[in-house]
């Protein structure tokens, strides 16, 4: 089932007419968050739905177009089978998932989201003696327990000046860590880890140690997956999502795919049962071959616009390949999140390293048209 026609790329004034078609076949709103708003919440479910479209939210990295056309087809009317568990339907995924990858369904588990899977690779495969290592600003919450302090023992140096990851560095800072993470396209930078990176990391990693790499936005990059390093047996774990390029934030559904041993290590830390209609949205998902393709376009004619936008204002960013981008405003980053706020637009604050610098997620033209108008005026 087609979404955005081809054509809708070729142009801005194409590019809002694509954005109109597919917020037409969703039925509602694009798909918003509103996370970090300092408001009380209304105690009737209606009343807090509302929340989710009233201001422009472009700060959580979600997929403005939401599910795609199959998924929502599938999900209707299962609001009335919502009290079954739909356990053996996680199973179904796993193969079908294995079987778009060229992987076995045991290198495969489904979980409600890639948060959980994300800390058990950590819980199992870092310890005192054998930290994990990463480079900051990146997704790093996975990790995070009390008093932002690491779940393990954690290794982290800053990105350089030119915010990509150096893995010789990485290596040479924790030569004996038990896990080595990297988030490739890396969020907050979407800057992309080259695979001649990844594999000179493979290579000279200490035995027994484990490379874990999120790959929540590769499908939005021209980055290779690393998911055929996992057929062909490596010592590296690969945690995607649906959240992302699927559009499925809200339903919750993710996997990781390892080696069947490397599965069978997090085991300690459990594996939750994942919703019932995040499963079938992201079965329906995968068995729609057009979709990636074309979000991905669509992503990046939206991206590129607002690029050659701020290249046009003299405008500092990263040339994210991920459907976000980090932009330099030369003053708090913080102070510019919250006179944004008041516009009504929400974005992604500073990160660790990068106060200077905001994080704006890619949403549909009309939403990056009102980002525009409020940053002009925020900056002015």
């Amino acid at each position: 089932m087609t979404e955005v026609p081809e054509s809708a790329i070729l142009s801005r004034r194409m590019l809002m007419r694509g954005a109109l078609a597919a917020s037409a076949l969703a039925g509602a709103a694009p798909a918003v968050a509103q996370r970090g708003r300092k408001v009380a919440l209304p105690d009737d479910p209606a009343g807090m739905v509302a929340t989710l479209t009233d201001a422009v939210y472009i700060n959580s990295n979600e997929n403005p177009l939401g599910p795609c056309p199959a998924a929502r087809q599938a999900l209707a009317g299962l609001e009335k089978l919502s009290g079954r568990y739909g356990m053996a339907f996680a199973t179904k995924l796993e193969s079908l998932f294995a079987r778009q990858n060229g992987l076995s369904p045991d290198q495969v588990q489904v979980h409600p989201g890639s948060y959980m899977p994300l800390r058990s690779v950590a819980l199992a495969y870092s310890s005192k003696d054998r930290p994990i290592a990463w480079f900051e600003p990146t997704f790093d919450s996975g990790f995070i327990g009390r008093s932002d302090q690491c779940v393990t023992r954690a290794v982290t140096l800053p990105l350089g000046g030119d915010y990509a990851v150096d893995v010789r560095k990485l290596l040479a800072a924790a030569p004996n860590a038990g896990v080595y993470y990297l988030c490739n396209p890396n969020n907050p930078t979407g800057l992309v880890t080259s695979r001649a990176d990844i594999e000179w990391l493979l290579a000279h990693k200490p035995a027994g140690s484990v490379l874990l790499i999120d790959e929540a936005y590769i499908q939005f990059s021209d980055a290779q997956s690393c998911l055929d390093l996992v057929a062909k047996g490596a010592d590296v774990l690969v945690a995607r999502t649906f959240s992302k390029i699927y559009g499925l934030a809200g339903l919750r559904c993710g996997l990781i795919a390892a080696r069947k041993d490397l599965l069978d290590g997090m085991a300690d830390y459990g594996v939750n049962i994942t919703p019932m209609p995040a499963v079938v949205a992201a079965e329906a998902s995968l068995l729609d071959s057009d979709l990636v393709p074309q979000r991905k376009a669509y992503n990046r004619a939206v991206r590129d616009d607002l690029f050659a936008w701020l290249d046009a204002k003299g405008m500092r960013y990263l040339p994210s390949q991920a459907s976000f981008a980090m932009i330099h405003v030369g003053r708090p980053g913080a102070d510019v999140t919250a006179a944004l706020a008041k516009e009504g637009v929400f974005i992604g604050g500073p990160r660790k390293h990068m106060e200077d610098w905001v994080r704006v997620s890619f949403g549909t033209p009309q939403e990056m048209q009102a980002f525009k108008t409020a940053f002009l005026k925020v900056l002015a």
